[in-house]
C-alpha cells in the first residue's frame, strides 16, 4: 500500500513540474516580490542577495531598475556611498528604455535617494539638483515636504541660511498632517536661525518640536531635539546643556541608535566638569566609536562579498535558463516519469537495505564521540583552567585549588557513569560573563557585547549547557594558539535565531588546518542543537567564528 502511495505521489509531482515550466514569468515576479518583502522587513542581507541574483539573470526592465534602486538604498544604509551611487545611476540608465506608464514613482524615489547620497558625500549643490528633479514625480504633499526638508538641510550645510529658512517656511505653508514631520521642520528651522544669528532666541521653537515628539513617543526624533538643545545651551547655560546631553544619551539607548549614543557621550564628556566623570564619558565614547567604525567596515565588506558571488555564477545561471527553455516539451512526459519511477524504486530499495547498518554505525560513533567530549571537557579544559590561574595569579589560595583538583579527580574517575549535570539558570548572563572574563589578562582584552538576560531567557537548559562548553572551548583555543590582543564576543537574537559572533585580532588559522578534538566537539555540539558554526578569517586576519541556533519564541 505504501509503495502504491509513493508511485501516485511521484506521478502527481512530475505533472506539476511539467506544468510549472510554462510559468517562468510568474516565478520571476515572485522572486522580485520576495526580495521586496525582505527589504521592506529590513532583512537587508537577504534582500541584497536576492536582488543581486535577480539583476544578473533577468533582462533590463522596470523591475531590474527597482532592484538596482533597492541595492543602492541598502548600500546607502550601510554607509558605502559610492557603491550606492553606482547602483542608482545604473537604475537611471535603465529608465531610458522603460515606458513612462510603467515608471510610476520610481524616478522620484531614485532622485530623492541620489539627493540623500550626495548630501552625505558633501556634494550639496548636486544634492539640491537631485531633490529638485524628484519633486515633480510625487503627487502627495507629504513626500514633497520630505524632499524640501532635504533641500533645506543642504542649504544649511552650505551655510546659505537664508535659503534654508525660506525653504523650511515654504514647506510649512503646505500644512503637513504628519505632526512628526512638522516637528522635524520646526526643529531644523530653529537650529538654522540660531546658526545664522547666535543671539536668536530659538528656545520656544525647540521646545515646541520637543513636545510633539514627546507626545508621540518618537525616541529617534527626541535625540535630535536634545542634541540641538544641548548645543543651544552650551554657552548660555552649561547645566541645561549637560541635562539635555543626558536625555539624548537615554533616548539613544531607548531606540538603540549607536550614532546618537556616541554623539551624546561626546557631549557629556565636554559639558561635564568633574575630571573623573569626563574621563568616564570619554572612555565610553572612544570604545563605542571604535565599535561603530568596525561595524561599518564589516557591513560594507559583507555586501561587497555577496555582490561577488552572484556575479561569479552569472554564466552558470544563463546556461541553466537556456537548458530549461529547451526542455519545455514532451521530454518531461510519460517516458521521463517511467524512468524516474524505476530509478526511485531502485534507489529506495538500496537506501532501505543500508539503513539499519548505517544507524548501527552512527550509534557506535556517537557513543564514542560523547565519551570523548566528556573526557575533553572535564579533564583537559579543567586542567587548563587550573594552569591558567597558576600562570596569571600572583598569589594562590591553596585550599580552593586543592578542592578543584579533588573535584576534577572525582569527575574523571566516574566519567563513564556520570549523567550530564543540570544547568544553573540563575543569573546565567553573569555566569557567562565570568567564564569569558576569566580569560582576560594583561596581554589579552576580552570585550562582551549583548550578554543580557533577554538573550539567555530564550535559550533552553540543554542549549545553555552545550553553549557554555562551546564558549569555554573557544576561549581555551584562543588562549593556547591565537596570540590575540583583543577578543570580541557578541550575542544577539533575530527572527527566532540566536547568534554568537566571536572575533579576534590574532594570527588566525590556515584554511587547511586539521581541527583537534576540541573544535571538532564544538562543531558536533552546535550541530546537535540543529545550529550551524563557521570558522573563517576576519578582515584584520584574525579568527572569526559565527554560531547560530534556533531559540524559543517565549520565555522559558
Amino acid at each position: 500500500m505504501k509503495t502504491a502511495n509513493r508511485l501516485a505521489f511521484i506521478f502527481i509531482l512530475f505533472l506539476f513540474i511539467s506544468s510549472s515550466f510554462g510559468q517562468d514569468k510568474q516565478a520571476r515576479y515572485k522572486e522580485f516580490i520576495n526580495g521586496y518583502d525582505n527589504f521592506n522587513g529590513q532583512h537587508y542581507d537577504s534582500a541584497f542577495s536576492i536582488f543581486s541574483r535577480y539583476i544578473d539573470v533577468h533582462e533590463r526592465d522596470v523591475y531590474t531598475a527597482w532592484a538596482y534602486t533597492y541595492l543602492g538604498h541598502i548600500y546607502w544604509q550601510a554607509g558605502d556611498l559610492y557603491a550606492s551611487e553606482t547602483n542608482l545611476v545604473e537604475a537611471l540608465s535603465i529608465l531610458d528604455s522603460v515606458k513612462e506608464s510603467k515608471r510610476k514613482n520610481l524616478p522620484g524615489y531614485l532622485y530623492n535617494l541620489l539627493g540623500n547620497v550626495n548630501l552625505d558625500l558633501g556634494r550639496y549643490k548636486d544634492a539640491i539638483r537631485f531633490y529638485d528633479n524628484a519633486l515633480p514625480f510625487f503627487e502627495g504633499k507629504e513626500y514633497a515636504i520630505e524632499i524640501m526638508n532635504g533641500e533645506a538641510v543642504a542649504f544649511q550645510r552650505m551655510k546659505d541660511y537664508t535659503k534654508a529658512i525660506a525653504t523650511y517656511n515654504f514647506a510649512l505653508t503646505f500644512k503637513p498632517r504628519d505632526r512628526l514631520l512638522v516637528a522635524r521642520i520646526l526643529d531644523n528651522r530653529a537650529r538654522t536661525e540660531w546658526l545664522r544669528d547666535s543671539n536668536y532666541s530659538a528656545s520656544n521653537e525647540f521646545h515646541a518640536a520637543l513636545k510633539i515628539r514627546l507626545d508621540s513617543n518618537y525616541n529617534e526624533g527626541l535625540t535630535a531635539s536634545y542634541d540641538h538643545l544641548a548645543d543651544y545651551y552650551a554657552i548660555k547655560n552649561p547645566d541645561s546643556a549637560l541635562l539635555y546631553a543626558r536625555r539624548m544619551y537615554n533616548a539613544g539607548i531607548a531606540c538603540e541608535n549607536v550614532h546618537d549614543i556616541a554623539n551624546a557621550l561626546d557631549k557629556l564628556s565636554i559639558f561635564s566638569s568633574d575630571p573623573d566623570t569626563i574621563k568616564k564619558w570619554h572612555t565610553r565614547y572612544k570604545n563605542l566609536n571604535d565599535n561603530i567604525q568596525f561595524a561599518k567596515d564589516t557591513s560594507q565588506g559583507r555586501f561587497g562579498l555577496q555582490k561577488y558571488d552572484p556575479r561569479k555564477s552569472k554564466v552558470d545561471n544563463l546556461f541553466y535558463q537556456k537548458k530549461i527553455s529547451t526542455q519545455r516539451d514532451f521530454m518531461i512526459r510519460l517516458g521521463i516519469i517511467a524512468t524516474a519511477i524505476i530509478l526511485f524504486l531502485t534507489i529506495w530499495y538500496n537506501i532501505r537495505r543500508r539503513k539499519l547498518k548505517r544507524e548501527s554505525e552512527i550509534a557506535i560513533r556517537d557513543s564514542k564521540l560523547k565519551t570523548s567530549q566528556r573526557v575533553h571537557d572535564v579533564v583537559a579544559n579543567g586542567l587548563y583552567g587550573i594552569m591558567n590561574e597558576l600562570e596569571h595569579r600572583p598569589t594562590i589560595d591553596r585550599e580552593p585549588l586543592m578542592n578543584r583538583i579533588e573535584d576534577l579527580y572525582e569527575k574523571s574517575r566516574d566519567i563513564s557513569y556520570e549523567e550530564s549535570p543540570a544547568t544553573d539558570n540563575t543569573n546565567y548572563d553573569t555566569q557567562v560573563h565570568e567564564l569569558l572574563n576569566s580569560f582576560s589578562t594583561d596581554q589579552t582584552n576580552v570585550y562582551i557585547v549583548g550578554n543580557q538576560p533577554a538573550f539567555w531567557n530564550k535559550i533552553t537548559g540543554a542549549q545553555k549547557r552545550e553553549l557554555q562548553l562551546v564558549l569555554n572551548e573557544i576561549m581555551v583555543n584562543m588562549k593556547k594558539h591565537s596570540r590575540a590582543q583583543n577578543v570580541v564576543i557578541r550575542f544577539k537574537q533575530e527572527d527566532g535565531i540566536g547568534w554568537i559572533n566571536y572575533t579576534d585580532d590574532g594570527i588566525g588559522f590556515d584554511e587547511n588546518i586539521d581541527f583537534g578534538n576540541g573544535l571538532k566537539n564544538t562543531v558536533s555540539r552546535i550541530n546537535s542543537l540543529t545550529g550551524e558554526v563557521t570558522f573563517e578569517k576576519n578582515e584584520k586576519g584574525g579568527l572569526a567564528i559565527i554560531i547560530s541556533l534556533p531559540i524559543q519564541s517565549e520565555k522559558l
